[in-house]
C-alpha cells in the first residue's frame, strides 16, 4: 500500500479514535449513570468502527492489485498504479488507477482511470503499462504499437509532469 492510499480509509480510523477519546473523557463525568452510558456508547462505537475497518480491509485485500511504486528518473516524483475490481462472468473486471505524487508528499493526484478486463488476476499489473520516459513525462500504454497522445486532461497536475497515453 502506498502512503497516498491512507487518506481513502481515514474515516475508518477517525471513528475508533473518537470513541477512545469519548471513553477517556467520560471518566470525568460527575453522574454515574451518565458516565456508564457514555462509556458503553464509546465501546459500542469502537467495536462497530473496528468491525467496519476489518470488513473494508478484507474487501480491499481480495479486490485490489498493486504494482510497486515507479520512481521518476530524477527521483522527485512517484507514479502509483493500482487496480480494483471484482470477478464477473469468468473475467476479472477492474478499474485501473494511476496517480502521481511528489516523493515526500503523502497526497497523490490521480491522472488516469480506465476499465480493464482480464482473464486472470495476474494479467492486471501489465495492463496498462506505466513507465517514465524522462523526469517530467509519464507514458501509460495499453498497446505497444498504438498512437501516443495526451491523456484526457485532469485538473491540478503536479509541477510540469506531462502524461501521455498510448492506445
Amino acid at each position: 500500500m502506498d502512503i497516498s492510499e491512507i487518506w481513502n480509509n481515514l474515516g475508518y480510523i477517525a471513528a475508533p479514535l473518537a470513541a477512545l477519546l469519548l471513553f477517556r473523557l467520560a471518566r470525568r463525568m460527575p453522574r454515574k449513570w451518565l458516565r456508564i452510558s457514555a462509556r458503553t456508547g464509546a465501546m459500542a462505537l469502537f467495536l462497530i468502527a473496528g468491525l467496519a475497518l476489518l470488513i473494508d480491509g478484507y474487501w480491499l485485500l481480495g479486490r485490489t492489485v498493486r504494482r510497486p511504486a515507479i520512481v521518476s528518473p530524477d527521483g522527485r516524483h512517484i507514479a502509483v498504479a493500482r487496480w480494483t475490481g471484482v470477478l464477473f462472468d469468468e473475467n476479472y473486471v477492474a478499474e485501473a488507477h494511476v496517480s502521481i505524487r511528489s516523493r515526500f508528499s503523502p497526497i497523490a493526484k490521480e491522472v488516469f482511470t480506465d476499465q480493464v478486463i482480464a482473464r486472470l488476476l495476474s494479467d492486471l499489473p501489465n495492463d496498462p503499462e506505466v513507465r517514465w520516459l524522462d523526469w517530467h513525462r509519464l507514458l501509460i500504454s495499453s498497446k505497444k504499437d498504438g498512437e501516443i497522445a495526451d491523456c484526457p486532461p485532469k485538473p491540478n497536475l503536479l509541477d510540469g509532469i506531462e502524461v501521455f497515453c498510448q492506445k
